[in-house]
């Protein structure tokens, strides 16, 4: 049965659909490629007999998406830990074939799945190299039904590492660095009108255009105007301003405001 979990729909092919008037870039969404490379992978695992049925072939390739997976739960994802396997997070893991334990132990643990709140289980995880991921992770690979890099999902509260975080190419032109930002954005499948996705999506794509000894400062900032955003008043309109100024100082002007406009979810 060929049910291994990669191939997700990649930045490396072109962007299809043509650039706007405004020169800006159109990010096909991924989802009816993703259905397709499940479609074929079930059909080939059913037409050469690898598995019995559509519906067995279907089933095994979804419980190979987390395949090899071991994951503890932090950060009050679990409504109810005297019984986790009630807990919707920890039914939609084992449905993707990741295994779930109650505690930590080093020797085999491969990822902390993190709610809101900062737990020990997560600064564990910083310390010791394991990955760290927010509950996103976890809901991406399942409407995906493929396992995402964890390097784009920190657990709340942690900064990404730039030495585990993808590679970006040195590229001299403005117009190279949007166009390479975008292919890397689309990775990232739009869901609804979110804005924290949204900001996601924004922090994604001024990777592009600041070096990773600026990277921290620029995630320090995205956080600072998301707590601005949740609690408005006349003060924090003030400070956001100042917030805006400093993004777009480190960014580009006319990069961060093509990459804002790219970025939005498209209306419906």
């Amino acid at each position: 049965s060929s049910s291994s979990n990669g191939g997700c729909s990649s930045s490396s092919g072109s962007s299809s659909g043509s650039g706007s008037a405004s020169g800006r870039f159109a990010m096909p969404d991924p989802t009816l490629m993703d259905v397709l490379r499940v479609l074929r992978r079930v059909h080939l695992d059913w037409s050469s007999g690898g598995e019995e049925s559509a519906d067995r072939a279907l089933d095994a390739q979804r419980k190979g998406v987390l395949d090899k997976v071991h994951l503890v739960f932090a950060g009050g994802l679990l409504e109810t830990p005297d019984h986790p396997e009630r807990c919707a997070f920890w039914r939609l893991a084992e449905s993707l074939g990741a295994q779930c334990h109650r505690k930590w132990d080093a020797t085999f643990i491969t990822h902390v799945v993190a709610g809101e709140k900062r737990s020990g289980s997560v600064e564990r995880a910083v310390k010791e190299g394991v990955h760290a991921v927010s509950k996103e992770w976890l809901l991406h690979a399942a409407q995906r039904w493929c396992k995402q890099r964890e390097e784009l999902y920190p657990a709340p509260g942690v900064l990404p590492d730039p030495s585990r975080l993808p590679p970006v190419p040195s590229l001299p032109s403005v117009e190279q660095r949007i166009k390479a930002a975008l292919m890397a954005v689309k990775l990232i499948p739009v869901v609804g009108q979110n804005g924290e996705q949204r900001d996601f999506r924004l922090r994604v794509a001024t990777r592009y255009f600041v070096g990773p000894a600026l990277w921290p400062r620029v995630n320090a900032l995205f956080d600072r105007f998301q707590a601005l955003e949740s609690n408005p008043n006349e003060t924090s309109n003030e400070e956001r301003d100042r917030v805006l100024k400093e993004l777009t100082r480190l960014v580009g002007d006319d990069a961060l405001g093509r990459i804002v406009s790219a970025t939005e979810p498209p209306t419906t």
